[in-house]
């Protein structure tokens, strides 16, 4: 019985063959399947009754999507090598195929999906939301190995291919025929009868977007291209300080080819994916892939069935830019929104997001003009509560004041029907707060979006000790619908993430008390692996809610979550002057602290001048930023805010960008040595209490254990 390629008897010359993997709920390629790809080419080859062949995708939003990552992680480099060789030797085959071949592509085509789509002679997509295209390997800190880095610069030239390669950059199918990928993008209805169309009387004539010359020159001439291919490494070391080798061996590739104007990058793909193989970055790459993958699925501890698609109606009460985003994001995905705000400016403030954000993205191609008149249409402005009794999910966004939450949700209790689950987007509040005095509290759920919702992938889902397994599930559901990574954390003041980050954004206020060029502070946690520094993230979220995050922490957590000196003195200033509202001013080379910052260190330093100024090295440093951010995620573990290691994993990388090839602050703690950790906090506690090692972690580094060793998995109860 075949695995994934089926086909029947040829239908007026043409092979008709549907790719269903059936063991698999996507397509995916094993070598398996690369050996039965084989053998349905030799069968093309030896039937003169063959005229052409159409593939097609038997399971709905998926085409193909890319190499079976769960065999991929247990082959060695010689397997992964072997692997590489082979799909390279089926694909070749495939593209010099005797007979044309067309790939329908709709929905998920990524990966080894769309190197196999590339070595057919035509591609057709649709032009449904699902469908995209691209190369995201290196996500996985791998490259494309099955021709990728050698088909893609000849559709779409060297210019627009080297960021899907470099960057997994996804495409629609309207981008893709755009850029030269696919031969043209159809409604989904018509797609095979197109295909067959190809097939029987070629493409039709249709007019083909002209590239710019500099592009057509930069594509055309080696010379051009090599200049390209070094300005693009130079951005990929600045961008990633040597922590991702991929990205580097994809250029290998491509500068392979320009020097010597052949297909040598076949070859450097080989090298690259067994070397890769074996790479501890690829591995806590690969390791974050499975548990986001895991964490779609419900928690086993989840007493009710989530049901996305049973999402139909929701509200968003706040049209500020965080609401506008969520509602925005509701109805993308088919859900009947309504957006609520207290007065008319407001909505329409609310919508004039909404139309900015859609405007770009049909600019983009990221969307059809159709597809954003649909989705306008499912948003329904509103400033009252009328129609919400049929209302499934309302997430509430308004402004962080407990009093005007808690008459929020009591008017929702009585505004909604008695289904209706009510979520709270509070970044600063417990949720369990808001609950206080509300009709049917267990209906009251967290949902913490990341700012900007549509481009972080997390959400935390919070409950609290009323919070009914229904209503968590509706939340789950919520989140899948959306395609985010949602964790289910406990409630406390700051949730997982933002409590775990909160000793880190503190600490870098203490530092720039003691560094004597506190640039360096940003610059030991880029070298580390962070996105960005403490100084320019504080800048980014805005020192006023930086602030009042900091006053909630110390409030809920005591004395090891004081404010800094120097954030106190700042949040004086704004008061007083208006100044203190960045840390930082100007860009590149000529960065530096803004005077008004400058000038309050110099007084902290003369009013406490012990210790200050004392030299410290990046080391000292990331210990002193990553350390207590080890510490609190024990604590979380401890009073089961998190359920395991892996949510915190996940969670930090999701939320913060915590430096992806290390895994995670407690897979870089399993690295390091809790013992190690907790000596390191215990020779910093002598001066600084706030680093005093917690219980957990003292008791795992007694024990000699890991966060993620199955005997350590659950740490003692407080």
């Amino acid at each position: 019985m075949p695995l994934m390629w089926h086909y029947g008897e040829p239908v007026d010359g043409i092979l008709h063959v549907r790719i269903d993997r059936e063991d698999r709920p996507v397509n995916s390629f094993s070598r398996a399947t690369l050996e039965e790809l084989r053998d349905l080419l030799v069968h093309v080859r030896n039937h003169d009754t063959i005229r052409g062949v159409l593939f097609r995708s038997g399971k709905p939003g998926n085409f193909i999507a890319g190499a079976d990552v769960t065999e991929m992680k247990d082959v060695d480099r010689e397997g992964a090598r072997e692997v590489s060789q082979l799909g390279q030797k089926v694909f070749d085959q495939l593209a010099a195929a005797k007979v044309p071949t067309v790939a329908l592509i709709s929905g998920a085509c990524l990966g080894g999906g769309l190197e196999f789509a590339m070595a057919c002679q035509y591609r057709l997509a649709d032009d449904r939301s699902k469908t995209k295209l691209g190369l995201p390997e290196v996500k996985l800190g791998l490259i494309p190995g099955w021709g990728g880095t050698v088909r893609l610069p000849k559709l779409m030239g060297l210019i627009d291919a080297m960021p899907m390669i470099l960057t997994g950059k996804m495409l629609n199918g309207f981008q893709a025929r755009s850029k030269g990928l696919v031969n043209d993008v159809l409604p989904h209805e018509g797609l095979e009868r197109a295909g067959v169309q190809v097939l029987t009387s070629g493409l039709p004539k249709m007019r083909v977007r002209k590239r710019p010359l500099w592009k057509r020159l930069m594509n055309g001439w080696g010379v051009l291209q090599k200049y390209a291919i070094n300005q693009a490494e130079k951005q990929v070391r600045r961008t990633t300080h040597g922590h991702y080798p991929a990205p580097l061996l994809a250029l290998k590739s491509f500068r392979a080819q320009a020097t010597s104007g052949t297909d040598a990058g076949y070859d450097v793909e080989v090298d690259a994916i067994a070397e890769l193989s074996g790479s501890p970055v690829t591995r806590e790459l690969m390791r974050l892939f499975f548990l986001s993958e895991a964490a779609k699925k419900p928690p086993a501890d989840l007493k009710a069935e989530p049901n996305a698609d049973a999402l139909t109606d929701a509200a968003v009460l706040g049209a500020g830019a965080m609401g506008a985003g969520i509602a925005l994001l509701l109805a993308q995905k088919d859900v009947w929104t309504r957006l609520k705000d207290i007065n008319p400016q407001m909505v329409s403030a609310g919508l004039q997001t909404i139309h900015k954000q859609l405007d770009s993205s049909v600019a983009r191609k990221r969307m059809t003009p159709l597809q954003r008149t649909r989705t306008l249409d499912r948003i329904r402005p509103i400033t009252d509560y009328s129609g919400l009794k049929r209302t499934n999910l309302v997430i509430e966004a308004i402004i962080e004041d407990l009093d005007i939450k808690r008459q929020v949700f009591r008017d929702l209790a009585e505004a909604t029907g008695p289904e209706t689950v009510l979520a709270t987007n509070t970044s600063s509040l417990t949720v369990s707060e808001i609950a206080e005095g509300v009709p049917s509290p267990q209906r009251i759920v967290g949902l913490h979006f990341f700012n900007p919702p549509h481009q972080m992938p997390l959400v935390e889902i919070i409950r609290t000790s009323q919070t009914s397994p229904e209503a968590l599930a509706t939340a789950f559901a919520a989140v899948q619908k959306l395609g985010k990574t949602g964790i289910i954390v406990g409630d406390c003041a700051g949730f997982l993430v933002n409590r775990i980050l909160a000793p880190y954004m503190n600490e870098a206020g203490y530092l720039l008390e003691e560094v004597a060029d506190p640039l360096e502070i940003d610059r030991a946690a880029v070298e580390f692996g962070m996105p960005m520094g403490p100084l320019k993230l504080a800048d980014l979220v805005g020192l006023d809610i930086a602030a009042h995050v900091a006053e909630n922490m110390f409030a809920a957590y005591g004395d090891r979550m004081k404010p800094a000196p120097l954030w106190e003195k700042l949040g004086e200033m704004r008061q007083k002057s208006g100044g203190g509202k960045r840390l930082l001013q100007g860009k590149g080379k000529k960065k530096q602290l803004a005077p008004d910052v400058t000038a309050t260190i110099e007084q902290l330093r003369r009013a406490a001048p012990s210790g200050i100024g004392a030299a410290l090295s990046r080391q000292d440093i990331i210990q002193r930023l990553v350390y207590p951010v080890i510490n609190e995620a024990a604590r979380c573990l401890e009073e089961g805010i998190a359920s395991c290691a892996e949510d915190v994993d996940l969670a930090m990388v999701f939320g913060t960008g915590f430096a992806p090839f290390r895994g995670g602050p407690l897979q870089y703690a399993d690295t390091v040595g809790a013992k190690q950790i907790c000596e390191t906090l215990d020779q910093y506690a002598e001066s600084m209490l706030r680093m005093t090692p917690a219980a957990a972690l003292r008791t795992l580094a007694d024990d000699e254990g890991k966060f993620h060793d199955e005997s350590s998995a659950a740490l003692p109860a407080a």
